[in-house]
């Protein structure tokens, strides 16, 4: 066990062991070693200025200037304070002594800090295929600290160098450059070029939005692995319409962009989640679904109820049961309005009822809205979605204090991980049974996890992609002996799973050629979009064109006969007339299941509505 010396310790005057001494003292020194060093600096030149002063008395005449004794005082830092005949003062021999001590260890200082920094942007440089994280608040720091413990190679863009969370991140072996991660020049700095990912995490939708645009132009003309840059924004609703629209920007092959939204992402892990999950004992054709009450509807609250509803729809086909969610805001039933208004068909798949109060109220203390008349509880599972985490747990608690009996689990929001829920545990009066009725989920511990990387967007689409592949090869008779890649996306190579990813961001673009687009789904009840022949042969020959483009940038030459893995060559690389029929109609095949793999990864599509120019 390490020694240490408490303020206890010397107060009340105990012994301590040299050694604790000497340690004591060392982090003392470290901690405050530039002010301990300004200091004996101010001191060694205030015994330098006394010294020469009493010094050049002697001298007869007296003839030196304040200045004069001020610039023999400063030569003494410089081992160079001119010859100075005997006798000389205390003073003197104190400053002449001390002060080259001074500017050497001071020297020494600098010249590790910047052999540090020197070697901290060398072991950047050398990276590959490692993540970049802009920003280093509570998000970044937490998202930092995952990723390297789940073996990934992480560097941080901080801008603020006081921020105390850069020591913390160093002390974990993760790299922190101090700059503008707006700025090109440290987006190189962090080897941009080299990088898998990029996580753009700073407080403001903008500057994260600026990271993303700035990027983007850095790697454009690049020949390089396909950067994927997952860029964070606060609003859901708003980072559901950016990831449709993808901020207009065109297409840049090793260039692709994702919109992270804690909420979102908290609200899918609660669901999937078989102890905080409504579903956890609903199965397909049981008779009842469970009544959900939510109380805060904010950010948190609106995408839990979206996803909530998502998973609805995904257990049955019927949906005559409706599932009944209650809502406590001060606001309730303009948010009832608005969330039928972002989420068309909402209502055919769950009845929202509104409970206009405060939650500060003496209609919310008594708890009365929680019982029927005959004293049966209303509800079987309670979200509480507020922003405050203290507060969101005083209102569990009083709601608590009503159901005791019941038994209800109540799922309480913390902003981050702490010991308030442990807490309220251990000091209620009966703490036998809180343990088994309320929950903490911290919003960016279930948001910000290593498996982030696999859920995104183009990730789980590309995840679709693979497994069709496979199925449809494995029916031609193929094996893994014959065709290598026959396997889980766990054990891919690296580069095939790009290029599934490749593909999967490539859809919007085939959409785009026959006036189609990808949104989120919100509206489950939207008719689907079927192609016709003539669009099918259009995004088939896109397909061919993208596919030829990614095969290029891998490596791969045409030569006739059959497709060699190993040597890639393929007979297919050549113009879609040329193709044989059989090629073409797997292009075509391609096409006509991108319904299906966006339905999975919960996308949906829409036409573009074409004006009429009749008028």
């Amino acid at each position: 066990m390490k020694e240490s010396i408490s303020e206890d310790q010397i107060m009340e005057g105990q012994r301590i062991p040299l050694k604790s001494w000497l340690k004591w003292l060392g982090q003392l020194f470290l901690s405050y070693q530039w002010w301990i060093i300004l200091i004996s600096a101010i001191v060694v030149s205030f015994f330098g200025l006394l010294g020469f002063a009493e010094y050049f008395l002697l001298t007869n005449p007296p003839k030196y200037t304040f200045l004069d004794i001020l610039y023999h005082t400063l030569q003494l830092f410089v081992l160079n304070p001119g010859a100075l005949p005997p006798p000389l003062n205390c003073k003197l021999e104190i400053a002449r002594f001390l002060a080259p001590v001074i500017a050497g260890s001071t020297a020494i200082r600098a010249f590790i800090i910047i052999f540090r920094e020197q070697n901290r942007l060398l072991k950047i440089r050398a990276m590959r295929n490692h993540i970049i994280i802009c920003g280093l608040g509570n998000k970044g720091l937490l998202l930092a600290l995952k990723l390297k413990k789940s073996g990934q190679k992480v560097v941080v863009i901080e801008l603020d160098e006081e921020n105390d969370n850069i020591k913390e991140c160093r002390d974990r072996g993760i790299s922190v450059l101090i700059g503008n991660a707006t700025s090109a020049y440290y987006l190189k700095q962090a080897s941009l070029n080299r990088a898998k990912y990029l996580f753009s995490v700073c407080g403001q939708d903008d500057i994260n939005a600026e990271i993303a645009v700035q990027a983007r132009k850095l790697i454009a003309n690049e020949k390089m692995r396909p950067l994927t840059c997952f860029v964070h924004i606060i609003e859901p609703r708003f980072c559901h319409f950016l990831n449709k629209r993808e901020l207009g920007l065109d297409r840049v092959p090793n260039f692709r962009l994702d919109f992270l939204n804690l909420f979102d992402r908290a609200a899918q892990a609660i669901i999937d989640d078989e102890q905080l999950s409504p579903f956890e004992n609903k199965k397909i054709g049981a008779t009842a679904f469970p009544r959900l009450l939510i109380v805060g509807v904010g950010y948190m609250g609106e995408s839990l109820i979206a996803y909530i509803a998502k998973r609805r729809m995904s257990l049955a086909e019927r949906i005559d049961e409706k599932l009944i969610i209650s809502i406590i805001d001060h606001q309730a039933n303009k948010k009832k309005d608005l969330l039928n208004l972002h989420y068309p068909g909402l209502d055919k798949v769950c009845r929202i009822d509104a409970l206009q109060m405060d939650i500060n109220s003496s209609d919310f203390e008594d708890g009365r809205f929680l019982f029927s008349a005959d004293g049966s509880c209303n509800f079987d599972i309670i979200y509480v979605c507020l922003d405050n985490s203290s507060f969101a747990l005083t209102t569990a608690l009083t709601l608590d204090q009503n159901l005791r009996e019941f038994m209800l689990p109540i799922i309480v929001r913390m902003s981050r991980k702490t010991g308030f829920i442990e807490l309220a545990k251990n000091c209620n009066s009966n703490p036998n049974n809180i343990p088994d009725r309320i929950y903490g989920f911290h919003l960016l511990d279930r948001a910000l996890t290593p498996e982030l990387l696999e859920i995104f967007t183009y990730e789980m689409v590309a995840h679709n992609i693979h497994d069709e592949y496979v199925q449809e090869r494995l029916k031609e008779g193929e094996t893994v002996r014959i065709n290598p890649y026959l396997v889980s996306w766990e054990k891919l190579p690296e580069r095939i799973k790009d290029s599934n990813r490749r593909q999967a961001y490539y859809i919007k673009y085939k959409l785009h050629g026959i006036d189609c687009y990808i949104t989120p789904m919100n509206d489950w009840f939207a008719e689907a979009v079927e192609f016709t022949p003539e669009e099918i042969e259009t995004m088939a020959k896109i397909e061919h064109k993208l596919w030829m483009e990614d095969r290029v940038m891998d490596g791969w030459k045409f030569a006739p006969g059959i497709k060699n893995i190993r040597k890639k060559t393929s007979p297919c690389l050549i113009p879609w007339n040329e193709l044989q029929e059989k090629e073409k109609e797997k292009d075509r095949e391609t096409v006509r299941k991108i319904p299906a793999y966006l339905l999975k990864a919960g996308f949906q599509m829409y036409r573009a509505k074409k004006k009429d120019t009749t008028a």
